[in-house]
């Protein structure tokens, strides 16, 4: 309701200005004195006002997260197992109440266990080729959907997914009996957020995060012109999801993996990310990949790197 009101609302009050309009009024405006143009820009600023607080990142979260999530409710529910492994389907509680659901896969003589926090499209269901890889490789996976995504009951926000990641920890070391030095974190595009402020303050036994940002604020500000014209101030700072405030401290081993092709979060952003993030860390780039087809194209080069990673983690060797 309050979505749709929004909505609604800016309709009607950008109705009258689209491009089309704009070009209209610039063109009369030309053709009129200073002083008349003065006076008409004046008139204008009212509206843009409004339109300037209707617009900001606080009061119109509401519109910006039909933006930013998009979970889906299908998907193939009925897998009973990943490349032989049993699918464990599990539910529990967020920090609101609401209910989760989860795939948990044990791996036989397992090295450890993988956390997946996966990005804003979809549902687990969708992920069966990354936990295939995580699971040939010597490592249980568990999976979990945020608030409104798959099984799981709720709405997804960014709070509610921090609450959700942290709830599907504890859930692990609880249910599992896995130790912080036992978890590897993994996050994908808008789940790297989540997975790197979950690595505050835990002494996990690494961080893999595959087509990451700077910050989700630096991100909007890219995507949606009009929001580089707010403050920092203006947005909410658990809303930020800053991965370069968290990786610029000390950390957990870091696998930044992004394709060299990706539109959506441009590869610019975990060059960044490396250059200040103090080691033990590596760097993959996978040339010929994009966003959304990361698990099609370089997949062995992907494979690869994620192994290197995960079995120089005892040692603490990489380079």
């Amino acid at each position: 309701m309050i979505i749709r009101f929004i909505k609604s609302l800016v309709r009607e009050l950008t109705a009258a200005f689209n491009p089309g309009e704009w070009t209209a009024i610039t063109k009369k405006l030309r053709a009129t004195n200073k002083r008349t143009f003065l006076l008409t820009l004046r008139n204008l600023i009212p509206q843009l006002l409004i339109y300037y607080i209707l617009l900001s990142p606080i009061v119109a979260a509401p519109l910006y997260n039909t933006l930013l999530f998009h979970p889906s409710m299908a998907g193939n529910y009925d897998a009973h197992n990943i490349v032989g492994v049993k699918i464990e389907n599990v539910y529990f509680k967020s920090k609101n109440g609401a209910d989760l659901n989860g795939w948990f896969l044990p791996a036989a003589k397992a090295k450890g266990a993988v956390l997946i926090s996966h990005g804003n499209g979809g549902n687990l269901t969708n992920r069966m080729p990354l936990i295939a890889m995580f699971l040939r490789q010597g490592w249980s996976v568990f999976i979990y959907d945020y608030q409104g995504y798959g099984r799981s009951t709720g709405t997804p926000s960014v709070q509610n997914m921090r609450d959700d990641s942290l709830a599907a920890f504890d859930w692990l070391q609880s249910n599992k009996h896995y130790q912080d030095q036992d978890i590897v974190l993994f996050g994908e595009s808008l789940g790297t957020g989540i997975a790197c402020q979950l690595s505050e303050g835990r002494q996990v036994a690494g961080v893999i995060l595959q087509s990451a940002y700077t910050s989700l604020r630096d991100l909007a500000r890219e995507k949606i012109f009009w929001l580089r014209f707010y403050p920092d101030a203006m947005f909410a700072k658990n809303d930020q999801l800053n991965n370069l405030e968290v990786l610029v401290k000390p950390h957990a081993p870091l696998l930044l993996i992004h394709g060299e092709r990706d539109k959506v979060i441009p590869i610019a952003y975990s060059q960044k990310l490396n250059e200040i993030a103090p080691p033990i860390k590596m760097f993959v780039r996978l040339p010929e990949a994009g966003h959304n087809d990361i698990y099609d194209i370089n997949f062995d080069q992907y494979t690869a790197s994620v192994n290197r990673f995960l079995n120089a983690l005892p040692q603490n060797e990489l380079r």
